[in-house]
């Protein structure tokens, strides 16, 4: 009688970090004792992390903006959320993308290597439906190969604001200047970068209606080799030009910002008899304040007083009101 093979050792389902150090370390020559060894700053991704400080910052500059200028194009607010700066090689990356996904290929002066921006589709498909008045909704049929020329419309648009928006915070740091080379449903039509080559990814979740998807854009991180100097010392002195521009960009939010303004003109108290004991017709003589504080929420802001102007009840604002530390102390006068 033939003897059982032996049972296979069963696969494990992970392994630990120190496992793939130990295997890192494995495939390395062995140092020779007293003779220093090359290391390699830029291969090694939390060295990079740590030179690249502002890289993240940079980024943070133009989320706000670009979610802003997006909602606009659609005609209804939306929200943009900034993913940390992550490295992983191209494939991986790749790999690991929706189908399917709009590839948006970029030449970048002066540096050498090409930009991916790559859109989701299904993100892609609810933009367009809620630009031509719908309300969003995904795509019924999203696994296509190909996009229509209206979608081909909107996501150009798309991805140039996002590569604008991403050159201009670049600035400080670098003088950019994207070109679009070509659009692609399908990356092998794309010459980016080897599989094994690590790439710099810059990810934003788009939601809009519950319908989320996001928006990446991909360097090779041999492009940031001529900055890594300036990345690695991080914007230590801010211009007066700067200061100027965002104290301008900042008053002009401010100026666009709308508010809900409500005032209350008068409080009584009455009992609970009384309440019960009104029928239609009744009448409670009131004497009407002089004056009206207008308030955003529960802050007060101005004071002003009551009248009409072109046939609508009015407020006329008479001074702004100075903060208090309890607004509720703040009282009709």
């Amino acid at each position: 009688m033939a003897a059982n093979p032996p049972t296979p050792p069963t696969a494990r389902a992970d392994i630990t970090n120190a496992e793939v150090e130990a295997l890192l370390e494995k495939g390395r020559p062995a140092a020779t004792p007293g003779v220093p060894q090359p290391f390699d700053l830029v291969a090694d991704d939390r060295i990079v992390r740590g030179r690249m400080p502002t890289l993240d910052r940079l980024n943070e500059r133009w989320v706000t903006e670009f979610q802003r200028k997006l909602g606009d194009l659609i005609h209804q607010p939306l929200e943009v959320t900034l993913q940390e700066v992550q490295l992983s090689p191209y494939g991986k990356w790749l790999a690991a993308l929706p189908v399917p996904t709009s590839f948006n290929l970029f030449s970048i002066k002066p540096w050498p290597r090409n930009a991916l921006v790559a859109v989701d589709g299904k993100l892609l498909f609810a933009l367009v439906e809620r630009y031509y008045g719908g309300g969003g909704r995904p795509a019924a049929n999203p696994a296509r190969d190909s996009l229509t020329p209206t979608e081909q419309r909107l996501n150009k648009v798309v991805v140039e604001l996002l590569t604008d928006h991403f050159r201009r915070a670049l600035a400080p740091v670098v003088a950019l200047e994207f070109q679009h080379a070509q659009t692609e449903v399908n990356a092998s039509y794309l010459n980016m970068a080897t599989p094994s080559e690590t790439v710099v990814v810059t990810r934003v979740e788009v939601t809009l209606n519950a319908v989320g998807g996001s928006i990446c854009l991909i360097l090779p991180l041999s492009s940031f080799e001529p900055v890594r100097d300036k990345l690695a010392e991080g914007l230590k002195t801010v211009s007066p030009e700067t200061r100027q521009r965002w104290r301008q960009g900042l008053r002009a939010q401010l100026e666009n910002t709308s508010l809900d303004l409500s005032t209350v003109f008068l409080e009584a108290e009455i009992t609970m008899r009384e309440l019960l004991q009104m029928k239609p017709g009744d009448i409670l003589p009131i004497e009407m304040p002089k004056t009206a504080l207008l308030r955003s929420g529960a802050r007060p802001l101005l004071r002003g007083k009551f009248g009409r102007s072109r046939g609508y009840n009015a407020v006329s604002v008479l001074e702004a009101v100075k903060s208090t530390a309890n607004p509720s102390e703040e009282t009709l006068r």
